[in-house]
Order: structure tokens, then C-alpha cells, then sequence
């Protein structure tokens, strides 16, 4: 009867150490597993994370180098349009300068020879320009000017001289601010090559 119980006790002990070491191993492997499934996840999320960043930086880096282009162009635009502004300026007051005293003269004469077989029209002045040169035009131009053809001052116009017909339905206009206008007209073109051109640079 000892015997017995001895024998039973030790399979009792023996069955409960298996089923407690078959229960330790299952908890362990079972633990392993989700270590494994939670490292496994760090890293496919890691993975992600670090994708998006460099996505994100990828995208960054365009958007900065795509403002930085825009901002090139804005300054060169500006660059031109200023240069342009300033060269408008320099044209319009070095005509102004030049549309005075001989240079004027020689340029009523000469229009008003080419065209002295139109007649009847009138040469526009500014009030000073024709104070000044009034008498040297008359003396140079009496011959047109018994064709009807008249030269007088005009309050619109400021420097140059305008052509206009006696019923004043046209004019030609010669004054500074028309000649430096079609002079940037002109030369505007070359201005804008040129700073193309320094842009390629």
C-alpha cells in the first residue's frame, strides 16, 4: 500500500512537472512568436516611417529648388523690366536734350523742305522753342513759307514740333516724347537681347 501510494505520488509529481514544463515551453514559444510578430512589425513600420521621410524630403528638396527657380526667374523679370524703366528714362531725356536750338532747326528745315510741295500746313513749337528760333526759321524757310506753309507756338507741345494739317484733321508728330518713344520702340528689341543673352551667362 506505501508502495502504491509511493508510485502514484511520483506519477502525479511526474505528470504535473511534464504538464507544467509542456506548459512553460508552449508560454515560451508562444512569447518568442510575438517578439518575433512585434519585432517584425517595428521593423515594417520602421520601414515605413523612414519611406514617408524620404518621400517627404524628396518632396521638400523639389518644392525648395522649384521656389528657388521661380525666385530666379521673379529677379530676372524684375532686372529687365527695371532696366527698361531706367533706358526709357535716359532715352527720353537725352532726346529732349537733343530736340533744342540747332539740332531742332535743322530738323523743321529739313522736314519742312522735304514736304514743301504738301503746303498749307503749320509747324508746332513749344512758346520757348519758337521765341528762339523764330527768326532763323523764317529767314531759312521764306521760300516754303510763301506757300502757305506757317510755324507757330503751341502749348502741347513741349520740345520737338509737331506737323499738323491747317483743317487739323493729322498731324505728324515729331516731338521729344514721340521720337524717344519710337527710338525705345526700336532699340527695346536689342535691350531685351542682350539681357537674354547675360541671363545664359
Amino acid at each position: 500500500m506505501d508502495v502504491q501510494l509511493k508510485e502514484l505520488l511520483e506519477k502525479i509529481n511526474k505528470d504535473g512537472v511534464e504538464t507544467a514544463e509542456q506548459k512553460a515551453s508552449e508560454i515560451i514559444a508562444d512569447a518568442e512568436k510575438k517578439a518575433s510578430d512585434i519585432v517584425a512589425g517595428a521593423k515594417k513600420e520602421a520601414g515605413k516611417i523612414i519611406a514617408e521621410g524620404k518621400a517627404e524630403a524628396a518632396r521638400a528638396e523639389a518644392g525648395g529648388k522649384a521656389a528657388i527657380a521661380q525666385a530666379g526667374r521673379d529677379l530676372v523679370l524684375k532686372t529687365k523690366n527695371e532696366i527698361e524703366v531706367l533706358f526709357k528714362s535716359i532715352v527720353n531725356t537725352d532726346t529732349a536734350a537733343a530736340m533744342k536750338g540747332k539740332t531742332l532747326e535743322d530738323a523743321v528745315i529739313t522736314v519742312v523742305k522735304a514736304w514743301a510741295d504738301r503746303g498749307d500746313y503749320t509747324v508746332q513749337l513749344s512758346e520757348s522753342d519758337f521765341t528762339e528760333l523764330e527768326s532763323g526759321l523764317k529767314s531759312k524757310l521764306s521760300e516754303e513759307l510763301k506757300k502757305g506753309i506757317e510755324i507757330k507756338p503751341f502749348p502741347g507741345v513741349e520740345s520737338g514740333f509737331r506737323v499738323t494739317e491747317k483743317d487739323g484733321a493729322s498731324y505728324f508728330n515729331f516731338t521729344s516724347e514721340a521720337v524717344a518713344s519710337n527710338l525705345a520702340e526700336l532699340l527695346n528689341p536689342k535691350l531685351s537681347g542682350i539681357i537674354k543673352e547675360s541671363d545664359k551667362e
